[in-house]
């Protein structure tokens, strides 16, 4: 049905190619727009002030990048002069883009609830799905216009020269999508919140901190790494990535570092916060895990082969190095999952199995759903894989140098030492989610169990004394942690040290083994809460079952009493009088 008219709107296209698809679905969003935007939009509209914020934001940024450009010409060349006018503009949109969009977002649904008007969206029968594209469309618009309206300005450096108009074209086409991302940022947090003023000030600090490590990381970080792949590319402006794209030569380094990791790096955070505020808008007795469980399905192999291709691709001596830095990225990747994925329920509830009965779901649909013990072998499955993949694209591309088997048995502890604890944080977790009220007391325990492990033994063997009296083997107390894992690694490259080498292994297998643990009590645990579940249903559902009969044999007597009592003929009634 469509939500302006009330008519029935066609299921799909009538062909299956990927163009039709594509070309109904395109027509079907000019045609059908989504309800939410479009009332957004409506009351943007209606707003005196939006103009003026924009003149005053446009007029503001352009006294500032006169200001620098006539204090740059007098002293440096044209070019250079648009070099570092490209540099400060892009900055300055940036870090407005990162703040203004996730403050615009973080006030559209919790305005909603604070405004007592949310039951009254819900009531309209949209999907979550679709109010988050509707929300999301309207956030973008109006940070969009913002983009807009500072696009003039933009453009001085390219008058100045330093800079081609494919940067400037790249620049902005980046500048965009960045507003997409902090917008879908701004969107999971206010789905979470019922508070406007809890919201904007959540997402505003949690905004400035991510962006200013990104623009410090990503931007002023890399830009060396971009100078020593392509000279061509200057080492220290943060806004190096539209240079490279203009001034890097083509070949398979530049296709996988500015056109396929770019686009992962951008699909992958997107694609997660938009299925985050579907779940935090999705009622807790519907399905709120397929979403994440089926990103969390593309994101890991992806996240892997992310951070294996820049092994194969670095200088052969940087390979181990470059091996420990992904593997350890991907490490921490996975267990930041793992935190999500403790807050899944224990099973499916009454009302899922309905639908998916009514559907005829599958077996993949209903691996995908709810269940925390279902949750906990996808990640084992994917998280050893990946780990495997790792260590075999680690195994082919490292040389071994002047010590042979030293690099592969250093690959080898890492990737054992790793899968086993990530074994370790799956079980622990589902073991804590069976035995916690809350997700969030699950979550909290298993922060603070890896903290006492990951500092605990470094503290024991700082109060015996190991780390100054005892020497370098007796720090095998810390090889419990998993900072101790490299302790090891550089005992692999000294002689008289194996038993570093092996209270890491022993560790590794301790650590996997209480996984396991972890995950056959957290299946018994789940198995009887279920059982118990549906006993007491089961029990309800007689209870009420036998209130109804009786109900219905009540009515069914009195309407036969009735029945009866006007069937009833009185005494004499009927008999032939006696006539005198």
């Amino acid at each position: 049905m469509s939500a302006q008219t009330g008519e029935a709107a066609p299921s799909g296209p009538a062909s299956s190619r990927l163009a039709d698809r594509a070309r109904y679905r395109v027509d079907r969003l000019r045609k059908e727009p989504n309800p939410l935007w479009m009332r957004e939009l409506k009351q943007a509209a209606r707003l005196v002030r939006t103009p003026i914020l924009l003149c005053v934001i446009a007029i503001i940024v352009t006294l500032f990048m006169g200001s620098i450009g006539g204090l740059m010409s007098v002293r440096e060349s044209p070019a250079t002069t648009g070099f570092v006018l490209f540099q400060v503009f892009f900055s300055v949109a940036y870090f407005v883009v990162t703040l203004i969009g996730p403050a615009v977002a973080a006030n559209s649904i919790a305005s909603e609830r604070e405004g007592r008007t949310w039951e009254a969206v819900i009531l309209t029968g949209l999907r979550p799905a679709v109010i988050t594209r509707g929300k999301f469309l309207a956030a973008y618009t109006a940070i969009g216009m913002y983009i807009v309206m500072l696009a003039p300005v933009g453009a001085l450096p390219f008058l100045f020269g330093g800079v081609t108009a494919t940067e400037t074209i790249v620049a902005f086409a980046f500048l965009f999508l960045i507003a997409g991302l902090a917008v879908a940022f701004g969107l999971a947090i206010s789905s979470k919140m019922n508070s406007v003023r809890a919201a904007i000030v959540v997402t505003l600090l949690l905004a400035a901190t991510v962006s200013l490590g990104v623009y410090l990381a990503l931007g002023v970080g890399l830009s060396y790494v971009a100078h020593e792949a392509w000279p061509g590319v200057p080492d220290g402006p943060p806004i190096w990535l539209p240079t490279a794209y203009a001034r890097a030569p083509f070949d398979l380094r530049y296709f996988i570092f500015l056109l396929v990791l770019p686009v992962a790096i951008a699909a992958l955070p997107a694609w997660f916060l938009y299925e985050v505020s579907i779940a935090n808008l999705t009622s807790i007795t519907d399905d709120r895990s397929t979403g994440l469980k089926r990103w969390f399905v593309v994101a890991a192999p992806v996240f892997a082969l992310a951070t294996a291709i820049p092994i194969a691709a670095v200088d052969p001596s940087d390979r181990i190095a470059a091996f420990f830095a992904g593997g350890s990225l991907h490490f921490v990747f996975l267990h930041l999952c793992a935190y999500l994925f403790v807050g899944d329920p224990l099973g499916p509830s009454r009302r899922v199995r309905m639908h998916w009965d009514r559907e005829g779901a599958g077996r993949i649909t209903r691996l995908l759903g709810p269940g925390i013990v279902r949750t906990s072998g996808i990640e084992l499955l994917l998280g050893i894989a990946t780990f495997g993949l790792l260590a075999a694209v680690g195994l082919l591309t490292v040389p071994t140098g002047a010590t042979p088997g030293v690099r592969a048995m250093q690959i080898v502890v890492f990737t054992l030492y790793a899968a086993g604890f990530f074994l370790f944080t799956v079980g622990l977790g589902a073991y804590l989610r069976t035995r916690s009220s809350t997700p969030i007391l699950s979550r909290v325990l298993l922060l603070a169990v890896h903290f006492l492990v990951a500092v605990g033994p470094w503290v024991v063997a700082a109060i015996m004394g190991i780390m100054w009296t005892g020497g370098r083997q007796a720090l095998v107390v810390a090889t419990p942690s998993p900072f101790g894992v490299f302790v090891a690694l550089d005992a692999l490259e000294r002689s008289g040290e194996g038993i570093l080498v092996t209270g890491a292994v022993v560790s590794a297998c301790v650590w996997g083994l209480l996984g396991l643990l972890g995950l056959v009590l957290a299946r018994r645990r789940v198995t009887t809460v279920i059982a118990n579940h549906e006993a007491a249903l089961a029990h309800t559902d007689r209870i009420l079952a036998e209130e109804d009969a009786a109900a219905a044999a009540a009515q069914a007597a009195a309407a036969q009493g009735e029945r009866a009592g006007a069937n009833e003929v009185p005494v004499g009634e009927g008999e032939p009088q006696a006539v005198s």
